[in-house]
């Protein structure tokens, strides 16, 4: 105490104790034992065998009775890829096949982060999430997730459990995925048609995770019990702001399988899309079971490959930057072009961006092929009769984060009309004179 008060040694050792207790924390899931993570999937050992879900591998009479198959691939990008993929599925259900809307013709969506929100949204229907009106998802998706998301960090109860158990910012977003869009609904509220694939990727051994019956049956779980919000969350946690979403295999000794953002593996969602289609025709032909015809369409919320602001200021840093570093998410947004190129250009889209038509062949005996629809925010960049000569570069720079600006909302809308209209004038929206294109047959000898 020697030069000090009997307040400022108080004062010292208060400080002391509190670095203690800090440098403590960081083992503190070993503080208090058990899950307090909202997210646990459930022991289903014993139990029967677990009902099926909209989340399946499974070709049923859905997806057949009409003849077609319709498949959409929602991208990944935040909420700048939530509100795409929705008001690209506005204009879709605008257009009419067999006496429907295009949408209600869609037999699976795949979805990936951003895009994994409205999959969920229009997979639970009206009755569990709400209207699929171009108001109602203004509104729902336009909300500022990631605002509430950091406030929440601060409430009592999640800073006891985020420091002293399991419990992690990953699970915080759930809170605010289930309050404002699905409302802690399961799997087992999804409707029957279409299929929802919510993807992921797996960090064991960084393969592609997608929520289906079978993947949860082989953890010895029950993917009907499981939250949609869940999904959601693992399917959007991006690496250095969101931690792994932990799934546990119930065996002895139990295994675990930590999951993050599916962009990784595939930004676009198309592979689940590509696995559904492998499996169906398995042991048959795509135009047997679709003769009607084939087509996909890859809503692709990418941004632009440069960011020219940034040599005008001095620092890009915001205020979720003194909480963790967005520049990851460029950094990952670069590494994700390649990947989303060779993608792209297996799916038949040579001249990635410019081209919005191709075709992806299939293995199947009749080698028939499924045309695909390549409606991208960066094809913008590529035509020069846009009424408004900056929305182009306006709405290919709306960074990769969990809340839109009114402004950069109006875009996307805007975006989604005249990408769905060019698809519509060059006569590439499906009609009902659609037939499965497949190799001839050839002659025989």
């Amino acid at each position: 105490m020697h030069g000090q008060t009997p307040v400022q040694w108080k004062a010292r050792s208060m400080i002391g104790a509190v670095l203690l207790l800090l440098l403590a924390l960081p083992v503190g899931c070993a503080i208090l034992p058990g899950h307090w993570r909202p997210g646990w999937n459930e022991d289903w050992r014993g139990r029967g065998t677990p009902p099926d879900t909209g989340a399946s591998w499974k070709l049923s009479a859905h997806e057949t009775k009409d003849g077609r198959f319709i498949g959409l691939a929602l991208s990944g990008g935040g909420s700048r890829s939530a509100n795409f993929s929705a008001a690209v599925m506005l204009e879709l259900e605008r257009h009419q096949l067999d006496g429907q809307s295009l949408l209600d013709k869609a037999d699976v969506i795949s979805a990936v982060s951003g895009g994994a929100l409205t999959a969920a949204y229009y997979g639970l229907g009206p009755s569990n999430a709400g209207p699929f009106t171009e108001q109602a998802l203004r509104d729902a998706l336009g909300y500022n997730f990631q605002g509430t998301w950091l406030w929440r960090w601060f409430l009592p109860h999640n800073i006891f459990r985020f420091w002293l158990s399991d419990f992690t910012r990953s699970d915080i977003m759930v809170q605010v995925f289930n309050d404002r869009l699905f409302h802690h609904k399961t799997f087992a509220d999804l409707r029957p048609h279409p299929k929802i694939l919510i993807n992921s990727t797996l960090r064991n051994d960084h393969t592609r995770f997608t929520f289906t019956d079978d993947r949860f049956q082989a953890l010895y779980s029950n993917l009907a019990r499981h939250q949609i919000a869940n999904a959601v969350n693992a399917s959007s946690a991006f690496p250095a702001i969101f931690d792994d979403v932990t799934l546990e295999q119930y065996t002895d000794p139990p295994k675990y399988f930590h999951l993050y953002d599916g962009g990784p593996k595939d930004n676009l969602g198309v592979q689940a899309l590509l696995e559904f289609l492998l499996r169906a025709v398995a042991g048959t032909n795509l135009d047997t079971l679709f003769p009607k015809g084939c087509v996909i369409f890859i809503v692709d919320a990418s941004p632009a490959s440069g960011n020219e602001r940034l040599a005008d200021r001095e620092s890009d840093r915001t205020v979720l930057d003194y909480f963790v570093n967005t520049n990851a998410i460029d950094a990952t947004d670069v590494m994700l072009g390649d990947l989303r190129e060779r993608l792209l250009k297996e799916m038949g889209i040579i001249s990635v961006d410019r081209e919005i038509g191709g075709t992806v062949q299939l293995p199947d005996p009749h080698s028939c092929r499924c045309e695909v629809r390549h409606v991208a925010l960066r094809h913008l960049l590529y035509r020069d009769d846009l009424p408004d000569e900056e929305l182009a570069a306006r709405v290919t720079r709306i960074k990769t984060k969990l809340w839109v600006s009114q402004q950069e909302q109006d875009d996307l809308f805007t975006a989604a009309k005249l990408l769905v209209a060019e698809l519509g004038e060059k006569k590439l929206l499906p009609d009902d004179s659609m037939k499965t294109s497949c190799q001839p047959k050839p002659p025989l000898k």
